[in-house]
């Protein structure tokens, strides 16, 4: 009995591991190395379908290409399916080639051609348009499968009634790569969009990542009358963090900075109109609200709860204290682990296309571009597509967002914000310190030597974009710290020193040492509750400039009393900010003062005034 189970037990985990072996296989074999680099993004009758597929690294005679074209796809679910090789419908065709026919060239890369027709005898034939599943397989002579991938045919011919009306926003900030394998730049993107200037994108990014473009030519420009310019900051910031510590200067500044230089590119978008481009939140929204922003693009995950599908035109994004006109990105359809950015753009191309050939409900798809590593490439094949295929009608985003309200119950359908908390309560003690040093020494540089120190101010502002890391951030405001310290201690003080006073005025002679290149100003106070300065206005303190070397300055001084006493000697940057060095010394008066002068003489004029009355006293009483 308990060998029988034994057997039982091992035959049920022999099969398991079968089915896992297999299941591993099959996602191993996959895409069997095979791409689609390039197809045609829509066909007519009388045109040829070309696809370029990438063949496996290894190829040998008798091994077979079958391309099978499927039944049109009815409705937006059975396309998804057949994105992943699903619901593909009944077979219209399938035709094989010899990979030796397909005449591959040494890097793998075959060209398939398929003419279209609508009667069959010459080609091809695709009756109808719409959108058809084609699935590729790879086999070896003893068919054995090595690889399966779909895609899509588009066939047009004919116009639905309504166009299906899509916004297309760009994310040129995104970390992405070029054809030539290298961080895309802008540039790569000024001249991707220079062969599509017919199609609407709103474009989003921020200047602060695109200076040295700017300074290296003035011809980097989205010059198209249908490209509009997303306002930004000049860097990525999180303004609700920023006002929450109370730096609205610095986000004013941010803000005008990037507007200033994102003129330089081209047309700006309305300034009411923003774009999230992470996971926009309550507490974002509402801060943009307080500075006049009333439309927004976000992303699905920003709301509360997710929608299973976004909505596909202009809603109410609604906060506790705002509710702005919104537009949601929409998830189309997903990229597959083999994709290049032509056939991921074309996946997307063609759902947009189902969309419009069979959705009667008017919807508007706000598409984004650059999101998810998708870069220049994927945008070049897609915005082609959008100039091939007559059923899309393009608007600017701005527009878009103001198209009328989706409604439902006879309202606009509204979508609760997620209320997560973005700003969170860090210390920005440390840039405060860091602004308030660096400022006091621009107060002591003249506007001519200022050059450097307002390059090290500029570059602390940048220091609050979000994409620097806390601990970059920390390490460069006390490096500014350290820098100003570093300057000031430039500046000697008089040594502590006895002043000797032998009148109740005199001009002492004060001496300080530059060691810094550039003329600095300071503030100097010399404070002592039994002295005043005469040349001061307040008589306790003046600017002074000190030239680089020796500088010596004399001040008339007041004593208030005799003796000893002990006398403060300061400086200070003009702005109050920052206390430059401090030296004691004593200062000793040998002379009466107006208050002592005027007892000893009143005491001589008594005594004189005594004694001539007791001279004549003693005269009088003489015989």
């Amino acid at each position: 009995m308990k060998i029988s189970r034994l057997l039982t037990t091992l035959l049920i985990g022999l099969g398991a591991l079968i089915g896992v072996a297999n299941a591993l296989d099959a996602s191993e074999i996959g895409a069997g190395g095979m791409q689609i680099v390039h197809q045609s993004s829509t066909t007519r009758v009388g045109e040829i379908f070309e696809l370029d597929l990438q063949l496996p690294g290894v190829v040998t005679n008798g091994d077979q290409i079958t391309v099978t074209i499927h039944e049109p796809v009815t409705d937006e679910l059975q396309f998804l399916d057949s994105t992943v090789g699903k619901n593909l419908g009944g077979v219209l065709t399938s035709i094989s080639f010899d990979v030796v026919e397909l005449n591959p060239n040494p890097w793998g890369l075959a060209k398939i051609k398929l003419p279209i027709t609508d009667s069959g005898e010459t080609g091809t034939r695709i009756a109808r348009p719409g959108i058809y599943p084609i699935s590729i397989e790879m086999r070896t002579v003893n068919q054995e499968l090595i690889g399966k991938i779909s895609t899509h045919l588009i066939r047009v011919g004919s116009t639905p009634l309504e166009k299906l009306r899509i916004a297309i926003i760009a994310n040129l900030d995104t970390p992405s790569t070029s054809s030539t394998g290298q961080p895309a730049s802008l540039t790569d993107w000024a001249e991707m969009l220079d062969s599509h200037l017919s199609v609407p994108v709103s474009l989003s990014f921020h200047a602060g990542s695109a200076e040295s473009y700017l300074l290296a030519s003035s011809l980097l420009q989205f010059a198209s009358q249908n490209y509009e310019i997303i306002r930004n900051p000049i860097v990525p910031i999180n303004e609700a963090s920023l006002l929450g510590a109370g730096l609205a200067a610095e986000v004013s500044s941010l803000l005008e900075l990037g507007s200033d230089q994102l003129k330089q590119f081209g047309e700006l978008a309305p300034t009411t109109l923003w774009v999230g481009h992470e996971r926009a939140d309550e507490t974002q929204l509402e801060v943009r609200w307080a500075r006049g922003i009333r439309e927004a693009v976000v992303h699905p995950v920003s709301l509360s709860p997710i929608p299973k599908e976004s909505p596909r035109g202009t809603v109410e994004l609604v906060t506790n204290s705002s509710t702005m006109r919104g537009l949601v990105i929409d998830d189309l359809a997903p990229s597959q682990p083999h994709d290049t950015p032509s056939s991921a753009a074309h996946r997307v191309l063609s759902h947009l296309a189902t969309i419009a050939l069979n959705d009667q409900s008017k919807p508007l798809i706000t598409v984004a571009l650059g999101w998810n590593g998708q870069g220049p490439d994927f945008a070049n094949a897609f915005l082609a597509g959008v100039t091939d295929l007559e059923w899309l009608d393009p608007l600017p985003t701005s527009s878009a967002v103001n198209t009328p309200f989706l409604v439902e119950n006879g309202q606009p359908q509204q979508f609760r914000v997620q209320s997560r908390v973005a700003s969170t309560n860090r210390d920005f003690s440390q840039y405060r310190d860091a602004v308030r040093h660096l400022q006091a020494l621009r107060s002591m540089v003249r506007d001519e030597d200022a050059r450097d120190y307002d390059q090290v101010s500029d570059e602390l502002l940048l220091s609050l974009s979000s994409a620097v890391s806390e601990l970059e951030q920390r390490d460069l405001w006390k490096s500014i710290v350290d820098l100003v310290r570093l300057q000031t201690s430039l500046v000697d003080i008089p040594p502590d020193e006895s002043i000797q006073l032998t009148s109740q005025k005199a001009l002492v002679p004060f001496s300080f040492q530059n060691r810094a290149s550039v003329p600095l100003r300071v503030e100097l106070r010399i404070i002592s509750e039994r002295l005043t300065v005469e040349d001061f206005d307040d008589g306790e303190s003046t600017t002074i400039v000190l030239d680089p070397g020796v500088t010596t300055h004399r001040f008339r001084l007041r004593a208030l009393g005799s003796g000893s006493f002990p006398i403060s000697i300061e400086l200070h940057s003009p702005n109050g900010g920052l206390m430059v060095g401090k030296a004691q010394a004593a200062l000793r008066a040998t002379t009466p003062t107006g208050v002592g002068l005027g007892l000893t003489v009143g005491a001589a004029v008594f005594l004189a005034g005594w004694w001539f009355i007791d001279t004549r006293r003693r005269k009088s009483q003489r015989p």
